[in-house]
C-alpha cells in the first residue's frame, strides 16, 4: 500500500512538472508612462492584477517628458505607451508600427494662470507665454480651440514646450504666465498659491479624448489573447478608480500610486483627482472613432498634424471583446 501511495505521489509530481515545463511563457510588455494622473489605469491595473495575469507581464516604465518616451517607443525600448493622442497619430503617420487599443481616460487637464495676473478669459491670454507639454499634444490643440473662441489663436501667444514636472517652477521663475497640462500640476500650483485654474479642458470640449494606449502591431498580431487580458484589467481599473473617487475621496488610489509609481504625495494625488472630482473620468475607455475625429479635427486646425487614417490607427476589437466593458 505504501509503495502504491509513493508511486502515485511520484506520478503527480512528474505530471505537474511536465505541465509547468510545457506552459507557455508570459509575454513581457514594457509600457511607458509619465508622472501625470492621466495614466492611473496602468498603475492601478499593475498593482491589483500583476500577480494574477496568466499570459502577460506588465513592466511600467516612468518617463519625465514626452519626447523621451517617443524616443524609447521608436527604438523599441518599450512595446507600448500611454501617450498623447495627437502625438501618437503623428507617429502613426510617420510610419511607426503602432495602433491604439484603448483610451487612458477622458478630460482631466486645465489651463492654469499665474496668481495675481489680470487674466479672466481666453482674450486675456493674448501675448502671454503659455507652457504646453509637447507641440503635438492634445493640450496644444485644445488651447488653440479655446483661443479661437475669442478670435485669436496660437499665433497670438508664445507656446513653450516644458515637461509637466517643470511647469510650476517655470511659472514661479516668471518664464511663463500660464500652462496647460494634466494633473496634478494645476491643482498643486493652486494649492501652493502660485497659480489658479482659468478653465478645465472638459469645459472646452466635454468628454474629450486625451491620452490613449498604443501598442506595437507585432504584439497585437502575435499576442492578442495576452493583450485582451491586460485590456480587461485596464477597463476594470478605470471603473475602480472612478468608484474610489466618488466613495472614498480617491484615498485608496493615492495610497496605491504615491511614491511607488509617482513622485507625488498622497495629498497631491487626492487634490489632483478631487478638484473637482468630475474633472477627469476613467470609466468610458471606448476608443470611438467619432471622438478621435474631434481631436484630429482640432489638431489639424491648430497645424499640429495631418489627416490620419483612423480605420488603420484604431483597433477597438479588444474593447469590444472585453467582458469588463
Amino acid at each position: 500500500m505504501k509503495n502504491i501511495i509513493k508511486y502515485l505521489i511520484i506520478l503527480f509530481i512528474y505530471f505537474s512538472l511536465l505541465g509547468y515545463a510545457n506552459a507557455a511563457p508570459k509575454i513581457q510588455l514594457k509600457v511607458g508612462y509619465l508622472p501625470i494622473l492621466d495614466h492611473l489605469t496602468l498603475l492601478v491595473s499593475h498593482h491589483q492584477d500583476r500577480c494574477t495575469f496568466e499570459q502577460i507581464k506588465i513592466q511600467p516604465k516612468l518617463f519625465k517628458a514626452w519626447r523621451e518616451m517617443v524616443g524609447a517607443l521608436k527604438a523599441g525600448v518599450i512595446d507600448a505607451a500611454f501617450i498623447l493622442s495627437p502625438l501618437a497619430m503623428d507617429l502613426f503617420n510617420q510610419g511607426l508600427d503602432i495602433k491604439t487599443i484603448l483610451l487612458a481616460h477622458r478630460d482631466g487637464s486645465a489651463i492654469t494662470i499665474k496668481t495675481g495676473l489680470p487674466i479672466h478669459s481666453a482674450a486675456d491670454l493674448k501675448g502671454k507665454a503659455i507652457a504646453i507639454p509637447d507641440r503635438k499634444s492634445t493640450h496644444t490643440a485644445l488651447l488653440n480651440h479655446y483661443l479661437m473662441n475669442s478670435g485669436i489663436s496660437l499665433k497670438d501667444v508664445t507656446a513653450k514646450v516644458i515637461a509637466p514636472a517643470n511647469m510650476i517652477k517655470a511659472m514661479r521663475l516668471g518664464r511663463i504666465e500660464a500652462f496647460i497640462v494634466a494633473e496634478p500640476f494645476g491643482s498643486k500650483a493652486q494649492h501652493d498659491g502660485i497659480g489658479k485654474i482659468l478653465i478645465l479642458t472638459k469645459d472646452i470640449i466635454n468628454h474629450h479624448v486625451e491620452c490613449i494606449v498604443v501598442v506595437n502591431q507585432k504584439v497585437i498580431k502575435n499576442h492578442s489573447d495576452a493583450l485582451q487580458e491586460w485590456v480587461d484589467s485596464l477597463i476594470r481599473a478605470g471603473k475602480w478608480i472612478d468608484k474610489d473617487k466618488q466613495e472614498n475621496g480617491s484615498k485608496q488610489v493615492a495610497r496605491i500610486t504615491s511614491k511607488t509609481y509617482y513622485p507625488h504625495s498622497e495629498a497631491t494625488v487626492i487634490r489632483g483627482l478631487q478638484n473637482p472630482s468630475h474633472r477627469i473620468s476613467f470609466s468610458d475607455l471606448n476608443p470611438k472613432r467619432a471622438d478621435f475625429q474631434k481631436i484630429m479635427a482640432i489638431s489639424i486646425q491648430a497645424g499640429l498634424i495631418n489627416k490620419v487614417n483612423l480605420e488603420g490607427f484604431i483597433d477597438d476589437s479588444f474593447y469590444q471583446n472585453s467582458s469588463e466593458k
